[in-house]
């Protein structure tokens, strides 16, 4: 698989149209899906772009090494279910994210019996 292969499959794995993944790093979805058929060149900018908006790894982009994705929480002091939680949540689509943040903020007015203000 080359790099243009792997920004298809990429984009196919967020379940995101290629103007949606080009809105995000500030492109069209005619130049994604140009990148992707090899016809337009992913430069160094666009391949820092994804890596940085969707936590890939730029050697995985570039070369294909695995993994696919950067581990943002392996770091963390947080016990290895919460981290499993996290790398869940981050799969979601923006629909789903916020879904499971209205249930999170629901179970905590129970619990608290305050209301969670939202940002």
């Amino acid at each position: 698989m080359n790099i243009h292969e792997r920004l298809k499959y990429l984009r196919e794995q967020l379940k995101l149209t290629t103007r949606a993944f080009g809105a995000s790093i500030n492109m069209t979805g005619g130049s994604i899906t140009n990148m992707e058929n090899g016809q337009r060149n992913i430069t160094d900018r666009t391949i820092r772009d994804i890596c940085r908006e969707y936590n890939v790894n730029p050697d995985w982009l570039i070369n294909g090494n695995e993994p696919m994705f950067e581990d943002v929480v392996g770091n963390l002091d947080i016990d290895e279910e919460v981290k499993q939680l996290v790398k869940q949540y981050s799969t979601l689509s923006d629909k789903d994210r916020a879904l499971v943040k209205g249930i999170i903020d629901s179970l905590s007015e129970k619990i608290t019996g305050q209301q969670v203000t939202k940002k």
